[in-house]
């Protein structure tokens, strides 16, 4: 796996300045009454999964709706709010299926930027937070070995938590163009069936296992591929 030296690779500096703005959020949080109400009261709507008022959240805060859908993306990566799947519905329902479909892709984009950044900046200290060490020692041996095709086999897998996969991408320092492109192409499948289907939980799930199978198709085709190249060439 190619590792570059992290000034070269890693903008650092909005990185320091999101952990910033976090613990700024954090004091607020603990320091004023009213905030944490209002916080604590949006946290108790997200984990009781409820579609509609979830939903009505969303078109309810008008042009804030969609960095909210964005920031939804970044909060069920670092602390599991709701499931990327549900956030993406959510953003479709609430604003129909292109922009929706679309806001909900960049949205997944963005929040496995964060945390791949996060754990490249931190290392072991963040990944060990987020991270079982079975399920890292396992992704990381996949990501060391395909590169890009993990992350875009993992992706569509389900079987492995999403975040998981982009903590440890970041640790191992794989090259963030190449995280980048392989997180949009493996994001964009789930993204495309949920904006079609919408609310059609009736077809959404058998659609959603369908790409999981393939995903994990696609992986075990690779490494068959790879251990028979390799038999081959010793």
């Amino acid at each position: 796996m190619e590792r570059l030296p992290p000034s070269r690779t890693l903008p650092v500096l909005p990185i320091l300045l999101a952990l910033l703005l976090a613990g700024v959020l954090t004091g607020i949080y603990f320091t004023f009454p009213g905030f944490k109400e209002r916080v604590d009261g949006i946290y108790a709507l997200l984990s009781s999964g409820n579609q509609q008022a979830i939903q009505a959240w969303v078109a309810g805060l008008g042009w804030l709706g969609p960095l909210s859908i964005i920031g939804l993306m970044i909060a069920q990566t670092l602390v599991s709010v709701v499931p990327m799947s549900l956030v993406m519905l959510v953003s479709v329902l609430a604003f129909g299926p292109v922009l929706g479909g679309l806001l909900g892709w960049v949205g997944a984009v963005i929040a496995a930027m964060v945390g791949y950044s996060l754990a490249r900046l931190l290392g072991p200290v963040v990944v060990d937070r987020f991270v079982s060490e079975n399920i890292r020692r396992k992704v990381e041996a996949q990501v060391e070995r395909y590169g890009p095709w993990a992350i875009i086999a993992l992706r569509l897998s389900f079987v492995v938590p999403t975040d998981s996969v982009n903590f440890v991408a970041g640790l191992v320092r794989m090259h963030p163009l190449k995280f980048l492109l392989a997180t949009a192409l493996g994001a964009l499948p789930v993204a495309v069936v949920i904006a079609w289907l919408g609310a059609d939980f009736s077809r959404l799930g058998p659609f959603l296992l369908a790409a999981s199978l393939v995903g994990l198709a696609v992986l075990g085709g690779w490494i068959l591929y790879d251990r028979a190249r390799r038999r081959k060439s010793s």
